[in-house]
């Protein structure tokens, strides 16, 4: 999927979300330590099969039936194994989540990433995790990968800041559910992507887990994770590039999703009216339609930093200026994803400058079309390719083949909504 060029066309049609990765992730490691759980409606993407890859070797049997979308899950994760090497991917959820719970169950295992991944912290977790048990073993060179973990964690107190990345206290939230005791996470920031968490918590409560919102954190008790059947929902964050392409250039209804999703990027639909787009709700369908004019508003991004580029795109396209602050995690994702949603939109015409914590966008009623780099970041490519909703020439992305990371069917299913 190299080189692949989107014509400018009218959006129309009808899609299905692929499943939610987050829940996904947060699904099947919660299936895996309770085990004989059914985990259905699962698209597989390169991440979700890192994660299912990743508890194989921590132990736990998982079949995946492609017909059906679902995970059969049988033997629970084990205890006190040598787990040997687990190569994240790129997947940075994987990684985090699995550090410390490999710690919590008395493994021994090297992580190892693709891509990005061996420059991405986790470090935040090395004198935590030390001090509580566990044993972390960094390379020498500054990387953060290959990452030798062992030991066994127990239970205590576990402070952290909240403004480097959510998926730091999912892990904890994981981990701390299997170890006898009680324990407390203590944040000493605002925890920003809260969202994310708010997701673990309800998943891991669905399968019996212990837990305690606190104004300054968590409690939660150790506790056996009883067997259950769950269903995954679709992804408001991968629906955000049909929302913007319909909201600049059609229409088009999406299936798959919930209403009382506890996704953080749900505010997607907010977003898209506040600038001007038609959003339409029947039961957990949605429609969204273009504007007759969508106009510039600001975006705090602290909890939503996924949906940066594609609103990004819609800002483009929009009448006034808008603001995205709050994003400065966004330069330690798959690429500096603030410059390189810059780049982008630069490529293709657009007004836009960084700050340092976010984008300046001053919006245009067209964008020119061009040629654009992916820098590998799934996001930017699928963005780049709703763009092509308002371009008057071709949009052409240098590597769609990084879609694979969260969505490999996109190219199929905005090719389905393109009415040529």
């Amino acid at each position: 999927m190299k080189n692949m060029t989107f014509t400018p066309c009218e959006i129309a049609g009808k899609v299905r979300i692929p499943s939610s990765k987050s829940q996904a992730h947060r699904a099947l490691i919660c299936a895996a330590l309770a085990g004989d759980s059914i985990v259905r409606g699962v698209d597989l993407s390169n991440d979700v099969k890192a994660t299912a890859n990743a508890l194989r070797a921590l132990g736990a049997t998982l079949d995946y039936n492609e017909d059906e979308r679902t995970f059969y899950i049988g033997k629970p994760c084990a205890r006190g194994i040598s787990a040997g090497e687990v190569n994240s991917g790129e997947s940075a959820s994987t990684l985090r989540f699995f550090i410390p719970l490999a710690a919590s169950l008395g493994v021994d295992v090297t992580f190892i990433g693709e891509g990005r991944l061996p420059k991405r912290p986790t470090d935040i977790y090395k004198s935590m995790l030390t001090s509580n048990g566990a044993s972390l073993t960094y390379p020498e060179n500054g990387d953060f990968l290959p990452l030798s973990v062992s030991g066994q964690l127990t239970a205590g107190e576990y402070s952290l800041r909240g403004d480097i990345s959510s998926q730091f206290v999912t892990g904890l939230l994981f981990a701390l559910t299997q170890v006898d005791g009680e324990s407390k996470i203590t944040l000493t920031t605002r925890l920003e992507s809260k969202p994310y968490a708010d997701l673990t918590v309800d998943v891991l409560r669905r399968f019996g887990a212990d837990i305690i919102e606190t104004d300054t954190g968590y409690t939660l008790k150790g506790t056996k994770l009883v067997p259950r059947d769950i269903d995954v929902e679709g992804d408001c964050s991968q629906a955000a590039f049909f929302a913007v392409a319909a909201a600049i250039g059609g229409d088009v209804t999406m299936t798959g999703l919930r209403r009382d999703t506890k996704q953080g990027d749900f505010a997607l639909f907010d977003i898209v009216s506040r600038f001007g787009a038609g959003v339409t709700w029947d039961g957990d369908t949605v429609t969204v339609t273009r504007a007759g004019k969508l106009t510039a508003s600001d975006i705090d991004a602290s909890d939503i930093p996924d949906l940066v580029p594609a609103l990004a795109v819609m800002a483009a396209l929009s009448q006034g200026t808008t603001r995205i602050y709050n994003a400065g995690r966004l330069r330690i994702k798959e690429s500096d994803r603030i410059a390189t949603t810059a780049a982008m939109l630069t490529s293709l015409g657009a007004d836009v400058s960084e700050t340092e914590d976010g984008l300046l966008i001053t919006g245009k009623d067209k964008l020119m079309g061009g040629c654009v780099c992916s820098y590998n970041d799934h996001r930017i490519a699928m963005a780049a390719a709703a763009a092509s909703a308002g371009c008057v020439g071709d949009v052409t992305v240098d590597d769609m083949s990084c879609i694979n990371k969260s969505y490999p069917e996109f190219v199929r299913d905005f090719t389905n909504v393109r009415a040529l």
